[in-house]
């Protein structure tokens, strides 16, 4: 196998699918649901069939009562039925005791996404969306401004048309404490953005990225601080090409498109897929602030042939910390077979104190909390990201979200802020299954404090499992690690051409030391990997034989 294919091999999760299925824990974070929809004829019942979602949050501000408040809101949109569209909100209490709730509808809107901003000591929101009535005359990208008061959430400006379109494209948004960015697609046209800076809302001109008219998906993160365009504001934009097997990551200064203007848009990142598999729509989060450039995009690859579903889930990861090239982490690979594949659409955020990434998808693969292959999960992992070593998964941190069956509409969504206000956590919602009518779906929330290590509310980010090491190196006669926890583990020894010398697959118990003997490998360098799925191990170092 040369160097190339071994490459091509990695990223596909070829290594990975000789690993058997994952055993991850149950949450322990408590979850409830979000407001319900009041349908025609007066009867009220959860949101119906689900079909994008966002989730963001304020929490611990000074709201519109005058005390500490918190504040959420979730969107969603179904396009089979476009009266159901709309923003969920809620506010609670310093105690978390409701003080009101409601939904907005916002009809004919496809593929709304929202986000809670604080502009001059009040709280808005931002929503944007695809409008499709039918009329080709109105059908394009418009966004909506709403904002808190003491009765709840109420429309400050409607209805605002960022351009016109007869063909749908995927729109996404993003706020920090500088400004607002917004970002879409108009398919065989290309990818819009534009932005307003803070105080007030004042967007500027459209800004027609270039050679983007066969790029679909976009989503935006503004980032400030150091590095990147060297300006101190950023916009990191992730999208697809319309084929969707390649996928990519630019930057453009924030200010220049405030201006109206494309200069310094900037590939970063660009990776690619083979054959039928395809990606998922790539999500992008970064620090509010940081000295220097980081990012993660999460993304995912399905390949899907009837009732059978191969599903790998990556993070990408731009640390300068580390180092100025961008890192992939394989968080997870399923091959299995369902009564009905579903996308993994994964979604990323990064914690208060930028030293995680957290990773979640949706899935149907096997599960010791959830059985079989027939149930959607919602799942998620933490990756280590500190800077000086490159990002690692979490050992052990592989848990559900939520240990409810998704609905067969399944939608999952992070706030993606790390800096909300003075909350330290993250905000999610999910769909699921309804106890009352319409009795199809519901959707559910839940927050995760940082404290909590994962979302069955273990803190093991601080132990040493996180120092996952294959030792001595240089090597001699032999090369060993210890098991950081229990599970299979695949370990491969490659040559510098990518050729493999040592393949071993073998199920350890925790704390156990796995050694094999090297005598018979010549001196030179190799190219050692071991993987642990379970336990979030996703290792590959180079090591060279005296």
């Amino acid at each position: 196998m040369n160097k190339k294919l071994l490459l091509s091999a990695l990223l596909l999760g070829n290594f990975a699918a000789a690993i058997p299925a994952l055993a991850q824990n149950g949450s322990v974070v408590p979850e409830a649901p979000l407001p319900n929809y009041t349908f025609s004829g007066g009867a009220t019942g959860p949101v119906v069939r689900p079909q994008n979602a966002s989730a963001s949050t304020m929490q611990e501000v000074v709201g519109p009562s005058g005390s500490i408040e918190n504040l959420y809101i979730h969107s969603w949109d179904v396009f089979s039925s476009p009266n159901y569209n709309g923003i969920a909100w809620r506010r609670t209490d310093a105690s978390g005791s409701l003080i009101n709730e409601d939904y907005i509808p916002v009809k004919y809107a496809e593929d709304i996404d929202a986000v809670i901003y604080e502009d001059g000591g009040a709280y808005y929101v931002l929503a944007a969306y695809y409008y499709n009535d039918g009329d080709p005359l109105t059908r394009g990208h418009y966004y909506d401004i709403y904002k808190f008061d003491v009765t709840g959430l109420v429309p400050v400006t409607t209805w605002n048309l960022l351009t016109n379109s007869s063909t749908f494209g995927r729109i996404n948004v993003d706020a920090t404490s500088y400004g607002l960015a917004i970002v879409w697609s108009i398919p065989f046209v290309g990818i819009h953005t534009t932005t307003s800076f803070f105080p007030g809302v004042s967007f500027g001109p459209n800004v027609l990225l270039p050679g983007t008219d066969d790029k679909v998906d976009p989503d935006v993160c503004i980032r400030r601080g150091g590095g990147g365009s060297g300006t101190g504001l950023d916009l990191q934009i992730a999208f697809l090409n319309s084929a969707r097997n390649s996928l990519y990551e630019y930057r453009l200064p924030f200010f220049n498109a405030l201006a109206g203007s494309p200069a310094g848009f900037t590939l970063e990142y660009n990776t690619g897929t083979v054959g039928t598999n395809q990606y998922n729509p790539p999500r992008i989060d970064c620090p509010d602030v940081w000295n220097t450039q980081r990012w993660a995009v999460s993304f995912g690859i399905n390949n899907i042939s009837g009732s059978s579903n191969m599903e790998w889930v990556y993070a990408a990861i731009k640390n300068e910390d580390w180092s100025t090239s961008v890192a992939t982490v394989n968080l997870s690979f399923a091959s299995y077979t369902t009564n009905g594949p579903e996308l993994c659409n994964p979604v990323v955020a990064y914690s208060d104190e930028c030293d995680r990434v957290i990773v979640g998808w949706i899935t149907k693969q096997n599960t010791t909390v959830l059985p079989g292959t027939n149930d959607v999960k919602y799942v998620a992992k933490d990756i280590k990201d500190v800077g000086g070593a490159a990002p690692v998964v979490i050992p052990s941190s592989y848990n559900m979200i939520s240990n409810t069956p998704g609905s067969h509409e399944p939608v999952l969504a992070f706030s993606g802020q790390n800096r909300n206000s003075s909350f330290v956590g993250l905000y999610t919602a999910f769909s699921q299954y309804a106890t009352v009518f319409p009795n199809d779906y519901s959707m559910m929330s839940k927050t995760r404090k940082w404290s909590l290590g994962t979302f069955r509310g273990t803190a093991e980010f601080a132990t040493d499992k996180a120092a996952f090491t294959v030792s001595p190196n240089p090597f001699t006669n032999t090369l060993n690690f210890q098991a950081p926890g229990a599970g299979a583990y695949k370990v491969s020894l490659f040559s510098i051409d990518g050729r493999m010398v040592y393949d071993q697959a073998s199920t350890l118990t925790e704390g156990q030391q796995f050694q094999f003997d090297t005598d018979a490998f010549a001196s030179g360098t190799y190219i050692i990997k071991v993987l642990s799925l379970e336990n979030g191990i996703n290792y590959t170092q180079k090591i060279v034989k005296k």
